[in-house]
């Protein structure tokens, strides 16, 4: 549990019709539609990550994140209490290390993530504010599947 991340290639996500999906929901909108984003959580929080940035590649980066964040809260019917930060929503939120206008992927590097009232360091999940405790074991983690070694892809299979 040192912190270090292990990096996909970006051609390992790969979305062969990411240009024809991308473009015809940024033709609805354009049209006066409303469209989100979604994935089925074969990638647990990526998923969210790689639909913003197919969105992101047929319309500006603002436009996708509201896609993401102000639409998605309309689709399921709470655009009152979340979805844009405004006095007397819901104030969940993150805080990146880049500007995902310049570039849409800084949304992957997550400084804090702010949840009911409480800030928590965006790698660790430690609670920084306001009171400084570890997050504790990440249970979700198999170490295992982190190694890079040489062995074999049948190591585990039993004879």
């Amino acid at each position: 549990q040192d912190g270090t991340r292990v990096a996909t290639p970006d051609t390992v996500i790969h979305f062969p019709t990411r240009p024809l999906i991308a473009q015809g929901l940024a033709d609805i909108i354009a049209e006066g539609g409303f469209g989100t984003i979604g994935s089925h959580g074969q990638q647990h929080g990526l998923g969210s990550q790689f639909e913003l940035w197919m969105t992101a590649s047929a319309m500006d980066p603002m436009s996708a994140l509201e896609v993401a964040t102000l639409d998605g809260a309309r689709f399921i019917g709470i655009e009152k209490e979340t979805g844009s930060i405004v006095a007397g929503k819901l104030g969940d939120l993150v805080v990146l290390n880049g500007n995902p206008l310049e570039n849409i992927r800084a949304t992957r590097d997550i400084k804090y993530v702010m949840k009911g009232g409480v800030l928590y360091d965006g790698n660790t999940l430690d609670e920084v504010w306001p009171a400084k405790t570890p997050f504790g074991v990440h249970w979700w983690v198999n170490p295992d599947v982190l190694k890079a070694d040489k062995r074999r892809t049948d190591v585990w299979d039993k004879p």
